[in-house]
């Protein structure tokens, strides 16, 4: 799906994916809060907000896929419809190590292309770590 940038930043795409992150020992990594977007007052973290290809396409101060909390919820909030990958989230969050990914499924369905899922609205996906 494509369509164009509206003027004034006007949100016209807004879902939610809620991603999990499992070790192979069994402890989920935390997805942090903030990753995409910029805080006002302190200083930019590369971790949380490492690419800004997207910004085009996001609200004010926000990349178009960010978190606000430690939930998992990735929020897409977009002033362009279209499709949004857990890559491109990926690239904005780099406190994780993609090539540790051994298992990726969504909605308990195993995905062999985790980078070219889709983030739909209440897709649950789930990503397996190697130590």
């Amino acid at each position: 799906m494509s369509g164009s940038t509206l003027p004034n930043n006007q949100m016209v795409l807004h879902n939610h994916a809620t991603l999990k992150v499992i070790s192979n020992n069994g402890v989920v990594t935390t997805v942090p809060a903030h990753v995409g977007m910029v805080q006002v007052g302190k200083a930019e973290d590369p971790l949380l907000y490492a690419d800004h290809s997207l910004d085009k396409y996001g609200m004010q101060g926000m990349s178009p896929l960010h978190t606000h909390d430690d939930s998992g919820t990735i929020h897409v909030e977009s002033n362009t419809v279209r499709n949004y990958t857990l890559g491109e989230f990926l690239d904005i969050w780099r406190g994780l190590d993609s090539d540790k990914i051994t298992q990726a499924t969504v909605n308990g369905n195993p995905v062999s292309d985790f980078r070219n899922v889709i983030l739909n609205d209440g897709e649950k996906i789930d990503l397996e770590l190697k130590s």
